[in-house]
Protein backbone atom coordinates (compact mmCIF):
# COMPACT_ATOMS: atom_id res chain seq x y z
CA UNK A 1 0.00 0.00 0.00
CA UNK A 2 1.55 3.39 -0.53
CA UNK A 3 1.47 6.17 1.62
CA UNK A 4 -1.59 9.14 0.79
CA UNK A 5 -0.18 12.07 -0.95
CA UNK A 6 -1.49 14.01 2.03
CA UNK A 7 1.63 12.77 4.02
CA UNK A 8 4.13 12.96 1.74
CA UNK A 9 6.97 15.03 2.94
CA UNK A 10 10.54 15.79 1.49
CA UNK A 11 11.84 12.17 1.89
CA UNK A 12 9.01 10.65 0.17
CA UNK A 13 10.80 7.21 0.18
CA UNK A 14 11.25 7.28 3.99
CA UNK A 15 7.27 8.08 4.19
CA UNK A 16 6.96 4.95 1.89
CA UNK A 17 9.06 2.60 3.95
CA UNK A 18 7.57 4.16 7.48
CA UNK A 19 4.52 3.60 5.86
CA UNK A 20 5.08 -0.45 5.17
CA UNK A 21 6.44 -0.57 8.01
CA UNK A 22 2.74 0.18 9.82
CA UNK A 23 3.71 3.77 11.28
CA UNK A 24 0.52 4.95 9.38
CA UNK A 25 -0.91 7.76 11.62
CA UNK A 26 -1.24 11.16 9.79
CA UNK A 27 0.32 12.93 13.00
CA UNK A 28 2.66 10.14 13.81
CA UNK A 29 4.69 9.60 10.65
CA UNK A 30 5.90 12.71 10.57
CA UNK A 31 7.00 12.35 13.80
CA UNK A 32 8.99 9.27 13.85
CA UNK A 33 10.35 11.04 10.20
CA UNK A 34 11.35 14.27 11.78
CA UNK A 35 13.06 11.90 14.64
CA UNK A 36 14.91 9.39 12.63
CA UNK A 37 16.15 12.62 10.56
CA UNK A 38 17.85 14.28 13.32
CA UNK A 39 19.67 11.45 14.72
CA UNK A 40 20.56 10.18 11.32
CA UNK A 41 22.52 14.33 11.08
CA UNK A 42 23.63 14.51 14.52
CA UNK A 43 25.18 11.12 14.45
CA UNK A 44 26.68 11.76 10.95
CA UNK A 45 28.04 15.33 12.18
CA UNK A 46 29.18 13.92 15.57
CA UNK A 47 31.44 11.07 13.36
CA UNK A 48 32.94 13.41 11.29
CA UNK A 49 33.89 15.69 13.96
CA UNK A 50 35.33 12.70 15.72
CA UNK A 51 36.77 11.62 12.92
CA UNK A 52 38.55 15.10 13.09
CA UNK A 53 38.87 14.56 16.48
CA UNK A 54 37.09 17.84 17.19
CA UNK A 55 34.91 16.33 19.87
CA UNK A 56 32.65 13.94 21.02
CA UNK A 57 28.98 16.24 21.94
CA UNK A 58 27.57 15.86 19.02
CA UNK A 59 27.74 12.34 18.69
CA UNK A 60 26.53 11.69 22.08
CA UNK A 61 23.75 14.29 21.80
CA UNK A 62 22.62 12.01 18.68
CA UNK A 63 22.71 8.95 20.43
CA UNK A 64 20.63 10.29 23.17
CA UNK A 65 18.30 11.44 20.18
CA UNK A 66 18.76 7.77 18.90
CA UNK A 67 17.11 6.74 21.88
CA UNK A 68 14.53 8.52 22.03
CA UNK A 69 13.90 7.73 18.52
CA UNK A 70 13.88 4.21 19.18
CA UNK A 71 11.05 5.03 22.37
CA UNK A 72 8.65 6.99 20.23
CA UNK A 73 9.19 4.45 17.20
CA UNK A 74 8.52 1.00 19.37
CA UNK A 75 5.45 2.87 21.06
CA UNK A 76 3.94 3.98 17.65
CA UNK A 77 4.57 0.36 16.01
CA UNK A 78 2.29 -1.03 19.14
CA UNK A 79 -0.43 1.29 19.33
CA UNK A 80 -1.01 1.13 15.74
CA UNK A 81 -0.74 -2.15 14.86
CA UNK A 82 -4.45 -2.32 17.36
CA UNK A 83 -7.31 -1.11 16.16
CA UNK A 84 -9.04 1.64 19.07
CA UNK A 85 -11.10 -0.96 21.61
CA UNK A 86 -9.18 -3.85 20.45
CA UNK A 87 -9.16 -6.73 23.70
CA UNK A 88 -9.84 -3.31 25.79
CA UNK A 89 -8.23 -4.22 29.04
CA UNK A 90 -6.38 -7.06 27.60
CA UNK A 91 -3.76 -5.73 26.43
CA UNK A 92 -2.86 -3.85 29.04
CA UNK A 93 -0.29 -6.51 30.54
CA UNK A 94 1.41 -6.86 27.59
CA UNK A 95 2.19 -3.65 27.43
CA UNK A 96 3.45 -3.23 30.83
CA UNK A 97 5.63 -6.03 29.85
CA UNK A 98 7.01 -4.63 26.77
CA UNK A 99 7.23 -1.06 28.54
CA UNK A 100 9.36 -2.99 31.07
CA UNK A 101 11.69 -4.91 29.12
CA UNK A 102 12.03 -1.06 27.45
CA UNK A 103 12.85 0.64 29.82
CA UNK A 104 15.69 -1.86 31.14
CA UNK A 105 17.38 -1.95 27.50
CA UNK A 106 17.40 1.97 27.66
CA UNK A 107 19.16 2.14 31.09
CA UNK A 108 21.44 -0.14 30.16
CA UNK A 109 21.98 1.91 27.23
CA UNK A 110 22.43 4.77 29.05
CA UNK A 111 25.01 2.92 31.46
CA UNK A 112 27.19 1.91 28.85
CA UNK A 113 26.91 5.24 27.22
CA UNK A 114 27.36 7.51 30.62
CA UNK A 115 29.88 5.12 32.28
CA UNK A 116 31.61 2.75 30.07
CA UNK A 117 31.65 4.98 27.12
CA UNK A 118 32.53 8.43 29.35
CA UNK A 119 29.53 9.78 27.00
CA UNK A 120 29.37 13.66 28.14
CA UNK A 121 26.22 13.56 30.28
CA UNK A 122 25.13 17.21 29.34
CA UNK A 123 25.35 16.13 25.40
CA UNK A 124 23.76 13.14 25.73
CA UNK A 125 20.79 15.04 27.77
CA UNK A 126 20.49 17.50 24.98
CA UNK A 127 20.31 14.53 22.86
CA UNK A 128 17.32 13.50 24.89
CA UNK A 129 16.16 17.17 25.26
CA UNK A 130 16.00 17.80 21.58
CA UNK A 131 14.20 14.97 20.43
CA UNK A 132 11.62 15.65 22.88
CA UNK A 133 11.07 19.25 21.29
CA UNK A 134 11.34 17.60 17.33
CA UNK A 135 8.40 15.31 18.35
CA UNK A 136 6.82 18.30 19.82
CA UNK A 137 7.19 20.50 17.15
CA UNK A 138 6.45 17.60 14.20
CA UNK A 139 2.97 16.85 16.53
CA UNK A 140 1.65 19.73 16.29
CA UNK A 141 2.54 20.99 12.55
CA UNK A 142 1.05 17.68 11.76
CA UNK A 143 -2.17 18.66 13.29
CA UNK A 144 -2.92 21.80 12.27
CA UNK A 145 -2.99 20.81 8.76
Amino acid sequence: MKTPEAVRGIPPRLDDWLWRRGIRHLQILPLVRNLLLTSALLLLAGGALVALRLGWGLLWAGVGCLLMTWIFWELARFFLRRSPGENGMAILPLLLVRWGLRLGIGAGAVYLILIVGKASPLAFVAGLVLAEIIALASYVRAARR
